[in-house]
C-alpha cells in the first residue's frame, strides 16, 4: 500500500516540474529560516550570558 502511494507521489512530481520546483524552494526556505533563527537565538543567549558575567 505505501509503495503504491509513494509511486503515485513520484509520478505526480515528475509530471509537474513547476510544482516540484516550488516545493523544493519552499522546503529550502523553511530549512534556512530554521538555521537563521537558531543562529540568531544562540547569539542572543551568548550575548546575555556575557553581559551577566560582565565581560
Amino acid at each position: 500500500m505505501s509503495s503504491f502511494v509513494l509511486q503515485g507521489v513520484g509520478d505526480f512530481l515528475v509530471q509537474n516540474p513547476i510544482f516540484t520546483g516550488l516545493l523544493i524552494v519552499m522546503l529550502l526556505f523553511v530549512f534556512f529560516s530554521y538555521l537563521f533563527l537558531r543562529r540568531t537565538l544562540t547569539g542572543l543567549r551568548e550575548g546575555y550570558d556575557q553581559g551577566r558575567r560582565g565581560n
